[in-house]
């Protein structure tokens, strides 16, 4: 048995916790004062229109009563250990899902899943004063399904000779993998819920779609092999994009902060000691269109100045500065673990020299003690938003600001 713990608007709840002026009030948390979408929003801004992911100026539209935060990721990410940290308290069998999920495998527990959730959501309450929903069932897919039922604090408990019924009351959507196209795809297809998945069966479904039918054929059916990974899992990426702080034309500008993300990518993967060989760069203008492109080296690299040329090059490939450019990312896969590579055989300096004596002093003086000078041009430094992927450690840990 599984459970999934899903705090409820969690940016938005630990806000109006720390001002109780705040608590009942539609709020919308956004990442900056000067340029940013909504990152979440209290379930009283939420039954008014306000949407995450829209820009400030939408939900002002739509809600002209609605309080802005600047959020605090500090405070985020601190909240959030401290919750994971306690879930480990009651069972070692904690997946650390996203800053404000995780699955908690119960199987080992001499107690209830009712009692399991009686005396988490309490210690959260207690102590934070938020809330969380939590679900129940037989495998991650559905007590994560579950948890949604009731928010915000709620429980939700699905048995076996449940789950069909259960599944069935949700859109195609709401099954993990099926996004926007694919849902399209199923019905032209003629498939427009789990039961109609089921109803066309597994053979035509892997015969359409491959191995991936089957997976579709097993989630209509509630079926969810996958338990709940306490275990670091390997990553197959590293990357960091960045917000400009105003639609920018200037190419210049634009090398400045592809150094500065390419510096981020860099130094987790020196870090963590891993290289990779593909770059991929992805550039956002103005009307939010995007464009995308990658490149694999003939070598592996942990080193900023391999990502920053080939992310460069990229760049002047692809890039329509014209358009007046939102976002800069950098993306650095096909890693190799437990490899730092910091030259290539065409490198006249050592690098390995240069990297190590930054780093280290970096490490005992703050990250940014020792950087390039272009990227001190950039109106935005460091680390601003959480990652969905974002962890309390590894290396899906990232100090945001």
């Amino acid at each position: 048995m599984l459970a999934c713990l899903d705090m409820d608007a969690f940016f938005a709840s630990v806000e109006e916790a720390s001002n109780p002026k705040l608590k009942g009030k539609p709020i919308a948390v956004i990442g900056a004062k000067e340029r940013t979408v909504v990152t979440t929003c209290s379930y009283a801004a939420r039954r008014l229109g306000v949407k995450t992911g829209m820009s400030k100026f939408e939900a002002l539209k739509v809600c002209p009563q609605l309080t802005l935060v600047v959020g605090n990721n500090r405070k985020y990410t601190y909240v959030s250990k401290e919750i994971m940290q306690y879930l480990t308290t009651i069972t070692p069998d904690v997946e650390v899902y996203s800053i404000d999920e995780a699955f908690i495998n119960l199987d080992s527990l001499d107690f209830d899943p009712e009692s399991f959730a009686y005396i988490v959501k309490t210690h959260i309450y207690k102590k934070f004063k938020i809330t969380c929903s939590i679900g129940v069932g037989p495998n991650k897919f559905i007590a994560k399904l579950a948890s949604t039922v009731f928010k915000p604090d709620g429980y939700c408990f699905i048995k076996d000779n449940e789950i069909i019924n259960f599944i069935d009351s949700f859109e195609l959507k709401a099954l993990w993998g099926i996004g926007s196209r694919l849902a399209k795809k199923l019905n032209n297809m003629g498939i427009f819920n789990t039961a109609d998945l089921r109803a066309y069966g597994k053979e035509k479904l892997c015969k359409v779609f491959g191995k991936n039918g089957e997976y579709l054929y097993k989630m209509a059916c509630g079926v969810y092999e996958e338990l709940a990974n306490k275990k670091k899992t390997s990553v197959k990426s590293i990357g960091h994009s960045m917000t400009l702080l105003e639609n920018n034309p200037s190419v210049d500008r634009c090398y400045n902060y592809l150094l500065q993300v390419s510096e981020m990518v860099s130094n987790r993967a020196r870090t963590h000691k891993l290289s990779g060989k593909t770059i991929c760069l992805c550039v956002r203008y103005a009307n939010f269109e995007g464009v995308a492109k990658r490149y694999t080296l003939p070598f592996f690299t942990s080193a900023t100045h391999h990502i920053y040329d080939a992310s460069l090059d990229l760049f002047n490939q692809i890039a329509t500065p014209e358009k007046n450019i939102r976002q800069l990312g950098v993306t650095l896969s096909g890693l190799l673990e437990k490899t730092v590579m910091y030259s290539n055989i065409f490198d006249r300096k050592n690098w390995k020299s240069i990297y190590k004596a930054v780093d280290s002093i970096n490490k005992k003086f703050g990250s940014s003690a020792i950087t390039y000078a272009s990227v001190l041009n950039c109106e935005r430094r460091g680390a601003l938003t959480i990652s969905p992927a974002w962890k309390p450690s590894g290396i899906r840990y990232i100090n945001v600001k």
